[in-house]
């Protein structure tokens, strides 16, 4: 079975950092492709944040700061690759259907190869930059469950001032 990230909340962070939040446990994937032709003076504090920190839910195109590994069945893969595909030719420039589905499947195989390793509930977040020469640099940082798979839980609050 193939795994692919689901969106994953700790808290309500996300609710303040960037433009759209994705729904709790949607598929998700990296998104640098959102930021090919961007730059990072023409991008207000939100947007930064997203291209900074974001996973891309599939279902909400929101962002979310946490994936987490889950397996995937054939007929969702599917579906998240068709969403994908019109979500790429409605709003990235494919000049049909056809060229965006294979644009969706490389960016959805990207995150697949992320996930090819390790075991379902690992976690996972994202940094990325702009190197000098206008490119995108992305690392991935992993955090796996104990040996005893103990849940995720709450680690901090938000409180005001």
């Amino acid at each position: 079975m193939v795994s692919l990230l689901k969106s994953i909340r700790f808290d309500e962070s996300d609710d303040n950092v960037f433009p759209i939040v994705a729904i709790e446990h949607e598929w998700a994937i990296s998104c640098a492709f959102q930021f090919c032709d961007r730059q990072w003076d023409d991008m207000d504090g939100k947007t930064r944040q997203a291209f900074n920190s974001g996973f891309l839910g599939l279902t909400s195109f929101g962002y979310s700061t946490f994936g987490v590994t889950a397996d995937i069945s054939s007929l969702e893969f599917g579906e998240i690759e068709l969403i994908l595909a019109k979500h790429v030719f409605e709003n990235y420039g494919a000049p049909d259907l056809q060229a965006a589905m294979g644009a969706a499947k490389q960016e959805i195989e990207f995150t697949i190869g992320l996930c090819a390793d390790v075991p379902p509930g690992t976690i996972f977040s994202v940094s990325r930059e702009f190197t000098v020469d206008g490119r995108i640099k992305e690392g991935f940082h992993q955090v796996q469950l104990d040996e005893n798979h103990i849940q995720h839980g709450k680690i901090w609050d938000i409180v005001d001032d």
